[in-house]
């Protein structure tokens, strides 16, 4: 069986998709060693994606041309997508997001993969393209597609709601880590070092991860920092890329109040680094106002890191009742205050037996019943 994956997430930056697509795909193959999984991209892949140890039925390639290769991400899938699909006699057409082209062969199984229902929810916070691309594809992806794959039953419950008229009436539920990176594991104090120097990090400090659009509401995170900085000298390190909109986050940190000493914004971080910051890290905090998953959440308590969070979506699903996190209800700044100084103050131990059912192999042996 040919299988043909939307391969457009690998050629920037790793994110939350891209991982996604990666160790799915890797589950699969070593799971279907007979399956040819053919992997098209517009370009090759960015520098920060890591195709070592790919089983050998999974294929990256490059589809392009000079011109094709200088278009918009969305103009190639339209245009080489569904010559492609032909070309290569596909089974199954695999998209990790919701974003079926059109004109493919009627006779192809389509899934895709719906990872949040942000487009509907909170489309205010969303750059005009990517409105656009939504208007044009989400809805009738998720109307026409032949399987359809959440990565939580809180998405899986919003799509049921938001979409009653679909294709696919049993939608498929999984989604994992890569546990093979984010796990529990010893640092020397030489590694420890040379992490903390490069991220300029002075302090023990509380973690944040995500990008930096409205709806992870880092802004209400940073305003409880001037306190817990005087309280307990400790720094708030920022993981993430710039996202739709900043949410006014420079006015807050260079305001004169300030203490600008007390937070670290690093930027994109390797996945590599990203797991020695959750180690080293005294808690994770998320004060985000919705997730589709809460992959950060998961991360962090792999690694071992206790975990404050946000109490609704589908952050409950990964962090509520589990030992080593706290889930808390609304937004009152006290409240928060209070949960994160009580999480470093007791730094609770994490139960890695709550997260088996977070494993891949698992969830693709469930999820290729369908296939």
């Amino acid at each position: 069986m040919t299988i043909f994956i939307d391969g457009r997430t690998f050629t920037a930056p790793t994110a939350g998709i891209s991982n996604f697509l990666k160790d799915s795909l890797i589950a699969w193959a070593k799971q279907r060693p007979h399956d040819r999984l053919v992997v098209a991209m517009p370009r090759p892949a960015h520098p920060t994606f890591v195709n070592d140890n790919l089983p050998a039925n999974i294929q990256l390639g490059e589809y392009s041309n000079a011109f094709l290769r200088h278009l918009p991400n969305l103009i190639w899938l339209l245009v080489m997508m569904p010559i492609l699909v032909r070309r290569f006699k596909a089974d199954v057409y695999y998209s990790p997001v919701p974003c079926l082209p059109f004109f493919l062969p009627h006779r192809i199984k389509t899934i895709i993969v719906v990872h949040d229902v942000v487009n509907i929810e909170f489309q205010h916070t969303m750059q005009w393209t990517n409105v656009l691309a939504n208007k044009l594809f989400y809805n009738s992806s998720v109307k026409k597609a032949d399987i359809i794959w959440t990565n939580s039953h809180y998405t899986k419950h919003k799509v049921k709601k938001y979409f009653p008229n679909r294709r696919c009436q049993h939608i498929f539920t999984g989604d994992s880590a890569d546990r093979r990176l984010y796990k529990e594991i010893s640092l020397s104090e030489e590694e420890k070092d040379k992490t903390l120097q490069k991220y300029h990090i002075e302090h023990p400090y509380i973690l944040f991860v995500g990008s930096l659009e409205p709806r992870k509401n880092l802004s209400f995170l940073l305003s409880l920092i001037p306190e817990l900085y005087r309280r307990m000298g400790i720094q708030l390190v920022v993981v993430g890329g710039k996202g739709w909109r900043n949410s006014h986050i420079r006015d807050i940190v260079e305001d004169s109040n300030f203490p600008r000493e007390s937070t670290i914004f690093c930027g994109f971080v390797p996945n590599e680094d990203l797991a020695k910051l959750y180690h080293m890290a005294q808690c994770f905090v998320s004060t985000s106002l919705n997730e589709g998953f809460g992959m950060p959440q998961l991360e962090a308590l792999l690694c071992g890191c206790p975990v404050v969070t946000a109490h609704n979506s589908a952050m409950i699903e990964v962090a509520a009742n589990k030992d080593g996190a706290v889930t808390v209800e609304g937004y009152d700044p006290q409240t928060w205050i209070k949960a994160i100084e009580t999480t470093l103050g007791k730094r609770p131990k994490v139960n890695q037996d709550q997260l088996e059912g977070y494993n891949w192999d698992l969830i693709l042996a469930n999820f290729l019943k369908r296939i």
